[in-house]
């Protein structure tokens, strides 16, 4: 999803901030991260963001603790920024 994308929180000045709406479907899995989970210096932030897109989706399983918990293990190595991510789980029917 695309929709809802502006610029960054904090950037300064007072941005009109488009707004997006996507209906998720019951058991789905919302992550929210800052950068510092995927980019690291001289690293390409594209391939951090798909890695943490197969990763996040090969922890679904996992109860939400769970799944934060190991998604936190993986920060790659070499990251020097802040890391925050808040993640909701949709109930399942």
């Amino acid at each position: 999803m695309e929709a809802g994308q502006g610029i960054i929180l904090g950037a300064g000045g007072d941005p009109e901030r488009p707004t997006g709406r996507q209906q998720l479907p019951a058991g789905s899995t919302l992550l929210l991260f800052t950068d510092g989970l995927v980019e690291v210096p001289g690293a390409d932030l594209g391939a951090g963001l798909e890695e943490l897109r197969r990763l996040a989706a090969d922890l679904t399983r996992y109860p939400l603790e769970d799944f934060c918990d190991r998604i936190l293990e993986a920060i790659p190595s070499g990251s020097t920024d802040d890391t925050a991510l808040l993640a909701v789980r949709v109930p399942p029917d």
